[in-house]
């Protein structure tokens, strides 16, 4: 076992969390789907089996090389990972009216996951060697146009999560490659005031004006605590004019989006995060089944292969998406604790390593690893408890689907790689 502070050593503590992880994955996506016995559920287990046999050999395959090999390899990889986001978009195959795949041999990959890797790997082999700070607006150019090509290549599938993904595992690399915290909080800031100002939009909608108007509230006030950080911390000029206009675009951006491009279906759908039950049987259903599926499950749950939302297929993309709802009604909240506390210990294994690794691309890509699997856990799990908007992003080890399975692998890989590899390069 891997003692922190100590080189060389493959972390088997690490290895063991992330393989219990699959294994009990596999075992819930098997309760999720063994009643189909025909029909493209038909097997899926098997099939998840062997995906997960191939990322263990994925893990033990990316441990034995050199970091000076992926190093020398990521702008190659980001550039093939763009060729295959393009060629999704002109040959891709569509399911559920999202082309996102391409089939191999009646085999189907999905790009966008191997472009975070891709896109890991650029931006830990660029920042190695610059540092990013919004004192130096220049400095976001590359690293900038680096996000924004594949971001803009999967919003065209679309696949709004996934792009996500790409800026949550941004932002904790900036911050590792220079970037203060009041630097990556302005930076953000936008994206606060487009929430912010969605609030008085959705409490109008169908209701007195005066909610609106009391909604509009907290952005009046997250303004105003930006204004007073700004007198405080007194950053340049041209920091404070950006960021001000920047957050006001955002806000306007968003009034103008809801009431001149939005469908009525549309704005319902964004309302039910917040109220399921104003459509229960249309937006609001996945949350409400995944709900009642962990309501149900109590403190030990229901027991494996008795859970009834599952038995029944109540629950939408339950092997999927919702696998942690499958948990919860079968396991219960021990269930869910004993697997959060898996994510959490393999989290923490993998961040600590930075601690005796004075590599600074090693650094960075586990930083980014982490960053991603964590993003993914976080808006998984608050998605099926209704928490936050269904976003289609699967859960690391639990959710079926070979592409996720083997991109997790990759980052896992990473992650021990960079505690036994050689980073004299």
């Amino acid at each position: 076992m891997l003692e922190i502070g100590r080189k060389n050593r493959f972390d088997f503590s690490l290895f063991f969390a992330a393989l219990a992880l699959w294994i009990i994955g596999l075992a819930l996506i098997y309760s999720a789907t063994h009643i189909h016995e025909s029909g493209p559920l038909a097997g899926v287990a098997r099939t998840q089996a062997i995906w997960i046999a191939m990322g263990v050999l994925i893990i033990l395959a990316m441990v034995s090389i050199p970091t000076r090999i992926y190093y020398a390899l990521a702008y190659p990889m980001y550039a093939l990972s763009l060729l295959l986001l393009l060629y999704v978009i002109f040959s891709g195959v569509g399911i559920k009216g999202a082309a996102r795949w391409i089939s191999f041999g009646g085999v189907k990959v999905q790009p966008s996951e191997f472009a975070k890797v891709g896109l890991l790997f650029a931006l830990a082999r660029y920042l190695s060697k610059h540092s990013v700070s919004l004192t130096r607006i220049t400095s976001f150019i590359v690293p900038g146009l680096l996000i924004l090509v594949p971001f803009a290549l999967v919003l065209q599938q679309p696949d709004l999560g996934t792009a996500l993904v790409f800026c949550a595992m941004a932002l904790p690399m900036f911050y590792w490659a220079g970037m203060s915290l009041l630097e990556v909080f302005f930076l953000i800031s936008p994206g606060i005031s487009i929430v912010l100002s969605a609030i008085p939009l959705i409490l109008a909608y169908g209701q007195a004006e005066t909610l609106g108007v009391v909604g509009a509230i907290p952005w009046g006030l997250f303004f105003l605590i930006l204004i007073a950080v700004f007198y405080v911390v007194r950053p340049p000029i041209f920091v404070i004019i950006g960021a001000l206009i920047a957050n006001v675009l955002s806000a306007t951006m968003t009034t103008v989006l809801w009431n001149s491009f939005l469908k009525d279906y549309q704005k319902k759908r964004i309302i039910s995060f917040i109220d399921p039950q104003m459509d229960p049987f249309g937006s609001g259903y996945q949350v409400i089944q995944s709900k009642v599926a962990i309501g149900s499950g109590h403190v030990f749950g229901k027991g494996y292969l008795q859970g009834t939302q599952t038995r029944l297929s109540y629950l939408p993309e339950q092997h999927t998406d919702f696998i942690f709802s499958v948990l919860g009604e079968q396991f219960g909240l021990l269930g869910c604790a004993l697997v959060v506390f898996l994510f959490l210990f393999l989290l923490m294994r993998g961040f600590l390593a930075t601690q005796h690794i004075r590599n600074r691309f090693t650094n960075l890509i586990i930083v980014g690893s982490v960053s991603i699997l964590a993003f993914h856990i976080f808006v998984n799990i608050a998605m099926t408890l209704g928490m936050m908007p269904v976003t289609g992003l699967p859960l690391p080890f639990l959710s079926y689907g070979g592409s996720f399975t083997l991109t997790v692998a990759v980052f896992v890989g990473l992650l021990l790689n960079a505690q036994v590899g050689d980073q004299e390069f």
